[in-house]
C-alpha cells in the first residue's frame, strides 16, 4: 500500500499537470471501488478549475473551484497515469477518467486516469467544507513533514504509551502517512527494535527517532518512492527508493552496516512483517 513518499510523488506531479486546468469530461467505467463512485461527478466537474492537488497523510486531494474536491486512495494496486495530447487506448482496469483542457493554449488536452486493478482504492468526491469530507481526516495526527511537527509533541505522544513503537508508529493519529515500509527503516537507522515498548525509550532515542523519520520520508520522496509491487507514479515508472533499503523486506540477508556480522530478521506483530537486524537494534 502506498505510504506517504508514494502520494507525496503523485500529488506533486499532478499538481504541476492540471492546476488551473479547465475539467473538460469525467467518465467512469464502474459503479464502484472501494466505495461507490458519485454519479453526479461529471455534471459537477464539468467545467470547473482544478485549485491545487495536494497530501494529507496517505490521501491525495485535487480542490477545484466549485467548492467540491475529489479525495483519493490508491489502495493497494491503484496508480493514477497522465497523458499530454495523445490519448492511448483505455485499459481493463481504468476506472475513471478526467479529461481537461487550457484555457490559454487550446491545443493542449491532458487526461488523468484512475487504474486500479484490485479496487481497493476509491476516488470520491465531497464538498470541500462538509462533514463528511472533515470526517476522513478528524483522527489523522501531523505529517511528519510538517514544521508543525515538532520533536517536543512527537516525544509527549510517544514516551508514556504502552505498546510497542511499531505499532505506536503505525497508529496515524500519531503520525500521519507511516506505514511498514518506512517505520522499519526509521527504526534502523535510530538503533531501536521494532518490538520496543515506548515507555523504554529514552527521550533521546525519540528525538533521534524523530529526525531519522524525516530523513527517510525525505530521501524517500526524492526517489519517486518505493515500487515492491504496484507502486508507479503518474507517467508509469516505477520508484527507486527499493534500492536504498537497509532492513524491510531483506530477511536473511546481511546487515548493510560493515562492521555488522548479523543478518536481517523478520517477525511479525500486529499481523505485520517488521524487518531489523538484532545487533544493530536494541
Amino acid at each position: 500500500m502506498p505510504e506517504l513518499p508514494e502520494v507525496e510523488t503523485v500529488t506533486t506531479a499532478l499538481n504541476i499537470a492540471i492546476k488551473n486546468l479547465i475539467v473538460e469530461k469525467v467518465s467512469t467505467y464502474r459503479k464502484d471501488l472501494r466505495f461507490p463512485i458519485p454519479k453526479d461527478m461529471s455534471t459537477i466537474l464539468s467545467g470547473t478549475k482544478v485549485i491545487k492537488v495536494k497530501r494529507r497523510a496517505k490521501y491525495g486531494i485535487i480542490d477545484f473551484n466549485n467548492f467540491y474536491s475529489i479525495i483519493f486512495h490508491l489502495g493497494m494496486s491503484g496508480s493514477i497515469i497522465i497523458e499530454k495530447y495523445f490519448f492511448s487506448s483505455l485499459q481493463k482496469h481504468d476506472h475513471i477518467v478526467l479529461e481537461f483542457k487550457n484555457k490559454i493554449k487550446s491545443n493542449e488536452k491532458i487526461r488523468i486516469i484512475y487504474r486500479d486493478p484490485r479496487r481497493f482504492g476509491f476516488m470520491y468526491l465531497y464538498k470541500t467544507k462538509s462533514i463528511d469530507y472533515k470526517n476522513i481526516f478528524k483522527n489523522i495526527g501531523p505529517e511528519p513533514l510538517n514544521t508543525k511537527f515538532s520533536v517536543n509533541n512527537f516525544i509527549k505522544n510517544i514516551k508514556n504509551k504502552n505498546t510497542s513503537i511499531k505499532s505506536a508508529l503505525l497508529d496515524q493519529k500519531i503520525i500521519a502517512g507511516l506505514g511498514n515500509i518506512y517505520i522499519c527503516e526509521s527504526l534502523f537507522l535510530s538503533g531501536i527494535l521494532p518490538m520496543r515498548l515506548c515507555k523504554a525509550l529514552s527521550r533521546k532515542e525519540i528525538e533521534f527517532l524523530y529526525f531519522n523519520i524525516v530523513k527517510v520520508l525525505k530521501a524517500a520522496i526524492k526517489q519517486g518512492g518505493t515500487s515492491l509491487k504496484d507502486h508507479k507514479n503518474i507517467t508509469g515508472e516505477i520508484g527507486y527508493f527499493q534500492n536504498f533499503l537497509c532492513v524491510y523486506n531483506r530477511n536473511g540477508k546481511e546487515c548493510v552496516n560493515k562492521n555488522c556480522i548479523s543478518n536481517v530478521k523478520r517477525i511479525i506483530q500486529n499481523g505485520r512483517s517488521s524487518f531489523y537486524c538484532q545487533n544493530c537494534q536494541k
